[in-house]
């Protein structure tokens, strides 16, 4: 069985409950009003339990691969880095042997090294110093002073607060 097809099982465990638990909840509508009875009546009726653990480990299986994936994303980004400082160290060998012999060019086997003149570029000494017609402005709203201000009970012209999806809670045993 493939991860997708365990995901469609799952799926369709999920959807037959959730229609489990809509007749339960028409056929005894007390059990709206009473949520210690309703987790009762569903624990003895339903196979809720089983299939939260289930779906749980899943979860937990997916949180350790994807800690175990950002541990070695990690480990491949600081040895790329070391790769890049290496690279680095080598053609500034490289450079400094071709000054050194005075080549512009060095034809080898594997490549043909040259030496090309640096380009000229914009070095900004004093910030403060700069025209303001060089100066790029960036606007942002400030979503926190705008969440007071809502809070407050204060209108603030195009915003307003928006409530999140319900977040899934877990903690460990």
């Amino acid at each position: 069985m493939t991860k997708n097809d365990n995901t469609r099982f799952l799926a369709g465990d999920v959807a037959n409950l959730e229609a489990e638990i809509d007749a339960l909840l028409a056929a005894f509508p007390d059990l709206q009003e009473d949520e210690t009875l309703r987790a009762d009546m569903l624990e003895g009726e339903t196979n809720l339990g089983a299939v939260l653990a289930r779906l749980l480990g899943h979860e937990r299986e997916a949180a350790s691969m994807v800690n175990a994936i950002k541990k070695r994303a990690d480990e491949l980004d600081a040895r790329k880095r070391r790769q890049e400082r290496r690279q680095a160290a080598m053609r500034a060998l490289m450079l400094r042997l071709m000054k050194a012999a005075g080549l512009p060019k060095a034809p080898l086997t594997e490549a043909t090294i040259s030496v090309t003149k640096g380009r000229d570029s914009v070095e900004i000494v004093d910030e403060t110093a700069v025209p303001a017609r060089f100066l790029k402005v960036v606007k942002s709203p400030d979503k926190t002073a705008i969440k007071a201000a809502l809070d407050a009970g204060k209108k603030v012209k195009g915003a307003a607060i928006k409530t999140g999806d319900d977040v899934l809670t877990v903690r460990a045993a």
